[in-house]
């Protein structure tokens, strides 16, 4: 792959089909029609099962070997990978999904911010256009339903936002960490969290097989690739595919649930993958 793409072209491809994936987390959530805790409880477990199964496969070490070979990192970035998922699922219970996702726009400048602190790390002017066009695509796409959802709703989705934004500082920062491991952690501590308040095995088979889809295969795939994204490309610039989840999810949901797409979500759609595209572009002026 190395000696088809350059380094920034690998970043880019990753970051996108990254977020392909992690958007079909909204439609199985759906799908399943499962409360929330149940959905979180099962979803961490098949993700800690499936990285458990893998991480001997493709980095040739146990599980728990490579959690303390990366020690106290790996742990912070488990945790807040924890953090972002579960507060993501409770927002879309909690407020609308149209607030969640308008919230959501916010998390490549808030990683953009996050990473000029930590790690002195300039964002082009180039991506910061394409992160402004971005956050409007995303407000004409939920322009018809925003203001309808609830505070603790929304303060979940910030909560994720900050999460999922610190994480990519980290992942930044030690591209050597284990991406899969990191990843596994953060479907323990949501299964382990979500065990309490959740009626995990009330259950039905067809519930289960979609929580086993998008836990144990594209939601975690989806997340791996958005980790491995930061080898390549800044925290500003994985952030600034945040938005390709909320059009894919949108056009998932026309697809298959037959909700019709309005005008403006389609316009939204295009404005976003367009600034996208822009912002994400290499440039020797930036």
């Amino acid at each position: 792959m190395s000696s088809r793409f350059a380094p920034h072209q690998i970043g880019v491809l990753l970051a996108f089909g990254g977020m392909l994936l992690i958007s079909l987390d909204s439609l199985g959530v759906r799908l399943t029609e499962a409360a929330d805790w149940d959905i979180a409880f099962w979803f961490g477990t098949f993700t800690v099962a499936a990285m458990v199964l893998l991480v001997p496969i493709i980095s040739r070490v146990s599980f728990v070997s490579a959690v303390r070979h990366d020690g106290a990192p790996i742990l912070a970035s488990g945790l807040l990978q924890t953090a972002s998922t579960l507060f993501f699922i409770l927002a879309i219970g909690a407020t609308t999904v149209s607030n969640t996702v308008v919230i959501f726009a916010a998390a490549p400048a808030v990683a953009a911010v996050i990473a000029w602190v930590a790690l002195d790390e300039v964002t082009p002017v180039r991506t910061w256009i394409g992160i402004a066009i971005s956050i409007v695509g995303v407000a004409l796409v939920v322009s018809g339903s925003i203001g309808a959802g609830r505070l603790a709703g929304d303060l979940y989705a910030v909560g994720a936002i900050f999460a999922f934004s610190i994480n990519l500082t980290i992942w930044r920062k030690l591209p050597n960490q284990n991406r899969m491991a990191a990843v596994g952690l953060g479907g323990l501590g949501m299964a382990l969290i979500a065990w309490f308040p959740a009626q995990p095995f009330d259950l039905g088979a067809r519930a289960l097989l979609i929580l086993a889809a998008i836990g144990g295969i594209f939601g975690p795939a989806g997340r791996i690739m958005v980790a491995n994204a930061t080898r390549y490309i800044s925290g500003a610039q994985v952030g600034l595919f945040v938005p390709v989840e909320t059009v894919a999810a949108t056009t998932w949901a026309w697809l298959f649930l037959g909700e019709a797409a309005p005008r403006n979500t389609i316009l939204g759609g295009l404005i976003v993958l367009g600034a996208v595209w822009y912002g994400s572009r290499q440039s020797e002026a930036a």
